[in-house]
C-alpha cells in the first residue's frame, strides 16, 4: 500500500522507478504513479497543489509502460506469500 504520499517517498527514492522515469523522461514519481494507474485493482488519488505537480500527474497518465518496465516493476516488488499488517504513520 503506497500512501502518504506514494509510500512518505520511498518510491521516488527506488531505483527501479528511477530507471524508468529516466528512460521516459519523467520522475520516479511520475513513473511509479503511471504503474498504480495501469493495475485493475487499484486506484490512485494523486495530489497537485501545483501547476508542476499537476503536470507531472498529468504525464503519468500519458505514459505507456514498455513490457520491460512492467518486468522490472514485477520482479522488484514481488506480492507477499503471508498476511502481515500494513504499517502505520
Amino acid at each position: 500500500m503506497a500512501y502518504s504520499p506514494i509510500d512518505q517517498g520511498a518510491l521516488a527514492r527506488d531505483a527501479t522507478f528511477d530507471s524508468i522515469g529516466r528512460r521516459h523522461g519523467v520522475s520516479p514519481s511520475a513513473a511509479a504513479l503511471a504503474w498504480v494507474l495501469r493495475q485493475p485493482d487499484m486506484l490512485a488519488i494523486p495530489k497537485a497543489v501545483s501547476a508542476p505537480h499537476l503536470r507531472e500527474n498529468y504525464a503519468a497518465a500519458q505514459l505507456e509502460l514498455t513490457a520491460e518496465d512492467l518486468a522490472a516493476v514485477d520482479a522488484r516488488f514481488t506480492p507477499p506469500t503471508r498476511k502481515r499488517p500494513l504499517g502505520m504513520i
